[in-house]
């Protein structure tokens, strides 16, 4: 055990309880930091404890292994990074502008670096670590369909409405956001991609009311 560890101990060897979200805390950055630069199979625990200044024993304490380590880091990743924004708050415009607003706040999350790294990583592990992945379907809620879902009905009382509207929000992040994903991942400059997809969702809106998919929201 090192001696930053053994300072941060309280009775019984344990991490005081102040500590305790801090350890968790430096563990997760050192974690992710080191997975982004060196992919899972480089990345080993040891190294990990030594980034993040505590013992070994603090990442067995709360990670089984290291592929329980890497699911934990994207958990932790995907929502500080996609967090809906506090300014967010469409519940009185029209029906438009609030499916245009939280596209527009999700695509923006989707394209900062960080988002796009994690994203990168974890494309490239998920074939191995399939019992840890996200599945399609799960990933595109934690990214932004929920929030979506969440603006369509946001005037509905009627029990189940996000469960509905996830159909459509769905449709549109599938067509708004997964080709700007796809050129990020390909190394595309945002900026460029941001123009796109503002453009794109509008064009979405508009395919989507054709089809009906938006009757009765408003």
């Amino acid at each position: 055990m090192d001696a930053v560890e053994h300072d941060k101990r309280g009775a019984g060897g344990r991490p005081a309880a102040g500590r305790k979200g801090e350890v968790d805390a430096r563990l997760l950055d050192a974690a992710t930091r080191l997975f982004l630069a060196l992919g899972f199979d480089a990345t080993s625990c040891d190294q990990v404890a030594l980034d993040a200044r505590a013992g070994k024993a603090s990442i067995y304490a709360r990670y089984a292994n290291k592929g329980a380590l890497f699911a934990a880091v994207i958990e932790s990743n995907l929502a500080r990074l996609f967090a809906a924004p506090d300014a967010l708050d469409v519940d009185d415009s029209p029906l438009r502008e609030r499916i245009t607003a939280a596209t527009m706040s999700v695509v923006e999350q989707a394209l900062q670096p960080d988002a796009v790294a994690l994203l990168r990583l974890l494309v490239a592990e998920a074939p191995r670590l399939r019992d840890m992945a996200l599945s399609a379907d799960q990933l595109r809620w934690r990214m932004g369909v929920g929030r979506v879902a969440g603006a369509i009905a946001a005037r509905s009382s009627e029990p189940g409405a996000i469960a509905r509207a996830t159909v459509p929000a769905t449709q549109l992040i599938d067509i708004v956001l997964a080709p700007a994903l796809l050129r990020a991942l390909l190394g595309e400059d945002g900026g460029g991609l941001m123009q796109s997809a503002k453009q794109c969702i509008g064009a979405a809106i508009d395919f989507l009311a054709a089809g009906g998919a938006l009757d009765s929201w408003d």
